[in-house]
């Protein structure tokens, strides 16, 4: 019996794996396929993200935002709620805070003000995605939808915001006044753009993964998410597990949101939809809902992409590419039935051989 729970609690990564794998295989033969040099193309897209340092740490960076939104997911996921906010709650997260941060600027320290920035940006996420989750509950609204059109409503709330409210009138661009440069966080790796929200990212993980399978909360979202009938018929409470699980995942969204425009930049310039809540649902799914995986996902979608810019740099290959990769990697990982038999077969020789040694003892 132990081993057949080894086997369930380490075959998904297992699976996760085969699959990008054989994406890549896919991969490399459309490439060998479309490509005039398909050698120095398939080359440059596997090795050329670790060919120089510099390209290393945009791996990096581009993990800090989407492991942020990939958590939020997988508390959603969990619940079988698909509240797709979490794209409006980093702009939302990241507006507010930098709102407050302009105004305390040189007011509190800078280290006060990174925990208040924090606490802003866990706030609006958690309001944002406490709104469809209410609608669903109360009102039996498709919460896909209302988070659908909640995203465009925040947006245009964030626009607001910066062209009215915040706007930098002798700024170039489309930006804020910029607030202390104490609280922007330090560059973790010289010669890089990874900064320490990196840590922030992996703590947040490592939080998560507690929440999830050392803690009784953590237990009751994941029945509720299986067996919803069964969990309201054993006395769980329901409805209130499927809401909070969801606030809670807004949280993480709103803190990536702060993060990412805090250690990136000195002033508020989000005028479109990031793109980092869309990529959370596509970290949970390759994760498979389970939060300790979500570095891992995100690590393999970053190392996709910063390939794929590579290659659309230095070759005839357009940069859309990267979305037939992962295409095929969601198709693979969400597909039941992918390696389901040979995980069957584990189990039931597991199982076997545990049988044969108590018969043995006996």
């Amino acid at each position: 019996m132990n081993s057949a729970k080894k086997i369930e609690a380490w075959f998904d990564l297992f699976r996760i794996l085969v699959a990008v794998a054989l994406a890549y295989v896919i991969a490399l033969i459309i490439l060998a396929i479309i490509s005039d040099d398909p050698v120095f193309v398939i080359g440059q897209f596997i090795t050329g993200p670790f060919s120089t340092f510099r390209r290393f740490g945009n791996i990096l960076s581009t993990m800090i935002p989407i492991m942020f939104t990939g958590i939020c997911m997988c508390f959603v996921y969990a619940i079988n709620k698909f509240n797709l906010v979490g794209e409006g709650a980093v702009n939302l997260g990241g507006c507010l805070s930098a709102c407050v941060a302009i105004a305390l600027s040189d007011k509190v320290p800078a280290w006060l003000l990174l925990i208040i920035v924090l606490i802003v940006g866990a706030l609006a996420g958690m309001a944002c995605s406490l709104i469809p989750a209410l609608a669903d509950q109360i009102f039996h609204a498709d919460v896909c939808v209302v988070s659908l059109m909640m995203n465009y409503i925040l947006l245009y709330v964030t626009n607001y915001i910066l062209k009215y409210q915040i706007k930098d009138p002798g700024s170039s661009i489309t930006a804020s006044y910029k607030w202390t440069s104490g609280l922007k966080l330090g560059n973790m790796i010289p010669g890089t753009s990874v900064h320490f929200g990196f840590l922030i990212a992996i703590a947040c993980v490592v939080l998560a993964a507690i929440l999830f399978y050392k803690m009784s909360f953590g237990y009751r979202m994941r029945v509720v998410g299986m067996n919803p009938v069964f969990a309201k018929y054993i006395g769980m409470p329901v409805m209130a597990t499927i809401i909070l699980a969801q606030v809670i995942g807004g949280a993480f969204a709103g803190i990536g949101g702060t993060v990412q425009v805090i250690g990136m930049f000195q002033s508020y310039q989000w005028t479109s939809l990031t793109g980092y809540g869309f990529d959370g649902l596509m970290i949970a799914v390759i994760a498979r809902k389970n939060p300790a995986f979500v570095p891992l996902s995100a690590f393999l979608i970053a190392y996709i992409r910063t390939g794929a810019d590579i290659v659309s740099r230095t070759t005839d290959i357009p940069p859309e590419f990267v979305s037939i990769i992962q295409g095929i990697i969601i198709v693979l990982v969400a597909a039941e039935m992918f390696l389901s038999g040979f995980k069957s077969r584990l189990i039931f020789n597991a199982a076997r051989k545990a049988l044969a040694q108590k018969e043995g003892k006996a």
